[in-house]
């Protein structure tokens, strides 16, 4: 079930101040699976609220493996478009996966550190 706008800005939130309260975390498994694609507003609180506050606390580059069911994953390259996007953030690099474990062992391998899942 996809949660509301209120309850996803809120576990995100609550993840930034896990994030900065011990040591400052740089790389996150996000497993959409389950949920499916985030909507328009989900997206556009991310990027002109939520990225830049991590940033801003952070300041270092973050890496995510977002994880997708083969299903939408297969919706997403049937109807890829090439866009440019409203904001860039040259800061976060994204990687997209099926599998939870290849997204994790992705993770691990460029830093070595462990990841946090969300």
């Amino acid at each position: 079930m996809k949660p509301n706008a209120a309850i996803f800005e809120e576990a995100y939130l609550q993840l930034l101040k896990v994030v900065t309260t011990a040591n400052v975390i740089k790389f996150y498994c996000t497993d959409l699976s389950s949920i499916g694609a985030l909507d328009r507003e989900q997206e556009s609180w991310l990027n002109l609220e939520y990225y830049p506050k991590a940033y801003d606390l952070i300041q270092d580059d973050i890496y995510v493996a977002v994880v997708f069911s083969e299903e939408h994953f297969k919706a997403i390259v049937t109807n890829y478009q090439v866009t440019i996007p409203d904001t860039h953030h040259h800061f976060i690099q994204f990687t997209y996966f099926t599998n939870v474990e290849e997204a994790l062992h992705w993770l691990q391998n460029i830093k070595g550190q462990d990841a946090v899942s969300v």
